[in-house]
């Protein structure tokens, strides 16, 4: 039976493509968040009111060291993509292979935007993949003011972070500008995020591959 599962960062663009599969009545067999434990607290609050408010099953993953450990020994991650990327992917691609033994016919979902389609198109994985905004025209603009129309605003962020990245408050690709605008909304956060002087250690292939899953 076709199901799908929607790859979320409970970001704009991956809580539009949810409440649109929803609203569409989409298939859905569960959601999959990949935690970071490096969240901003706005986002943590968005996803527990999303998950309240639509019912859908939750699947958190995690790396099983986790990124404060990954960081102390492999240094800051690149930010054209390190160790933190490598982690997300590996940690979600495990879960999606282990639920595709039940069910082959899972069909997994990206929320990327209809101005992603270069990215889109790169995308290359062993199984299914769907990226319905694409499908529906809807690009980043229009996928936040269909969030904010349903009543999901973020707390506010953003209102205030320059980049609009907001799914992990460490991020290596944080400009001078975002680190500025969390300094001034999240002082408790800056002085673990101004770690920029340090630099990666190793690749991203030294990490251990196991990761265990934890349901909510």
């Amino acid at each position: 039976m076709l199901e799908y599962i929607p790859s979320i960062s409970f970001g704009k663009d991956s809580t539009a493509m949810l409440l649109m599969m929803i609203e569409h009545n989409e298939s859905i067999h569960s959601v999959l968040w990949f935690d970071t434990e490096r969240e901003f607290p706005e986002i943590r609050t968005h996803a527990a009111k999303v998950v309240s408010d639509t019912g859908v099953k939750l699947q958190v993953v995690r790396h099983w060291a986790g990124f404060d450990f990954l960081e102390d020994r492999y240094g800051r991650p690149h930010p054209s993509g390190g160790w933190c990327t490598a982690a997300k992917r590996d940690c979600c691609n495990k879960y999606i292979r282990l639920m595709r033994k039940d069910n082959p016919d899972i069909v997994e979902c990206i929320g990327y935007s209809a101005d992603e389609q270069k990215r889109a198109d790169k995308m290359s994985k062993k199984w299914p993949v769907r990226f319905p905004l694409i499908e529906w025209g809807i690009t980043e603009k229009m996928a936040l003011e269909y969030c904010y129309d349903h009543g999901y605003f973020f707390g506010g962020i953003y209102d205030w972070m320059p980049s609009k990245r907001v799914s992990c408050y460490n991020c290596p690709k944080q400009g001078p500008k975002d680190w500025a605008a969390i300094l001034k909304h999240h002082p408790e956060l800056f002085p673990y995020n101004h770690t920029l002087e340090r630099t990666p250690k190793s690749s991203a292939s030294q990490l251990n591959r196991y990761t265990p899953y934890e349901r909510r």
